[in-house]
Parts: C-alpha cells; structure tokens; sequence
C-alpha cells in the first residue's frame, strides 16, 4: 500500500514501525522540527518538514492517489481539513484519523471520513485493509501503554464463531469496543452473534492481552 501520514508524535512512530514491517510506501508530513528529525533518525526514514494542512505539502509529497492517509495531527478540526484535502483533492482512497471529542465520531463519517477514531470510547478503525492478509492480530497501545487494543480477525475454527457475546462468558479483563462486519461497524451488544470474517476490536490492559487472544482463537473442538 500506498500510505500518507500526517503529523503526531508516539502514535506516528508506531504506526510508521507497523507498515514499514510490510515494506508499504510511506510519506510522512510533520510541521514539528524535532519530532519531524526524531521520526526520522529513529525509523531511517524521510520526512517532510511541512505543515499537513497546506495543499503544497501533498503536492511536494507527491501523495496523489495514495491508497490510505493517516491523520494524527493535535486538533479535530486540524485531522478533518487533512482527510478532506486528501480525499477530495489528492484523492486518496481512505482516510483514517484521531478524534478527541467523542461525539464527532458520527460527524465525520457524515462528512466522508472513513474512520475517525476515538481513544475515549476506545473505537478505533483498523489502520491495515484486509489486503493484508497475513496480519490477524494487530496491536495499538494508548495512553502511555495503559491500554492495548488489540484487532483479530474471526476464522470459522474459532470456538467463538457462530455464538452470541452474552453466551460466550468473555474475560473481564477485556472488552468488545467494536466489530468491523464488512461495510458495517457494529457497536456489540449481549445479543450480538459473532460471525466468521468479523474483526473485533479489543480493548485489555497490556498484561491481559495474550488472555484475551487465547480465549478468542479458542478452536471448537466440537463438544
């Protein structure tokens, strides 16, 4: 893939570590020199000094028709003016964003921004489409490492297949933020029957995620 992202600090550099392990084409813009030189030095990777909202940016990037744009820049407003000159102008397939106030979730994906992600309701988008077809799980830690969410992908062996959440007794120490039932995002419910093909999206602390992993990839044994 063809990936452009946009400011951020910590969350830049994970989510640059995670798609340079799949050697995906990255472009990154920052207008802070010094996180824009450490991003740099510490992943071995060009980025450019320049202010992600300034159209001259995407043009000097070269970005036009990039598969996905990543925007983490400090401010709502700030990531939504990035995913709309992206997708509008540069035409960009997807963009994807932080959100601060959780009730602009629903705003932006009125306005045509694919996945808007919001770390206070721990509804988040996955960052990889599912092109990527060797990654099951895939991890994004917040909050200084206090939460782990943590995105698997439902195979049809899997005890949890086929069954309602309420019957599945699930671990306490995580929880169900969200299912990605292509084209739909579920918010689960007790009633909600997990299906082969769902992505759940999980939220742990980062001690209960192998827990949390095991319990999902459970095969059924047939008893």
């Amino acid at each position: 893939m063809k990936i452009l992202i946009c400011g951020g600090d910590s969350e830049a550099d994970y989510v640059i570590k995670s798609f340079k392990k799949d050697k995906d084409k990255i472009v990154v813009f920052n207008d802070d020199a010094k996180v824009a030189k450490r991003l740099s030095e510490t992943n071995d990777i060009d980025v450019l000094l320049s202010d992600p909202m300034k159209i001259y940016s995407f043009e000097s990037g070269d970005v036009f028709g990039f598969d996905l744009v990543i925007s983490l820049m400090s401010r709502d407003v700030d990531n939504f003016v990035v995913c709309q000159i992206a997708k509008t102008l540069f035409h960009i397939k997807k963009a994807i964003c932080t959100v601060n106030n959780p009730n602009n979730v629903a705003i932006f994906e009125e306005l045509g921004i694919d996945s808007p992600i919001s770390a206070s309701f721990l509804l988040t988008e996955r960052i990889k489409g599912e092109s990527d077809i060797e990654s099951l799980i895939k991890t994004l830690s917040l909050e200084n490492q206090k939460i782990v969410i943590t995105e698997i992908k439902i195979k049809s062996r899997f005890f949890c297949s086929g069954k309602a959440i309420k019957d599945l007794n699930f671990p306490r120490v995580g929880n169900i933020c969200c299912i990605f039932r292509d084209p739909k995002v579920i918010i689960p419910r007790g009633d909600t029957t997990l299906m082969e093909g769902d992505t759940l999206v999980i939220a742990s602390g980062p001690k209960d995620q192998n827990e949390v992993i095991a319990f999902v990839k459970r095969v059924d044994d047939g008893n």
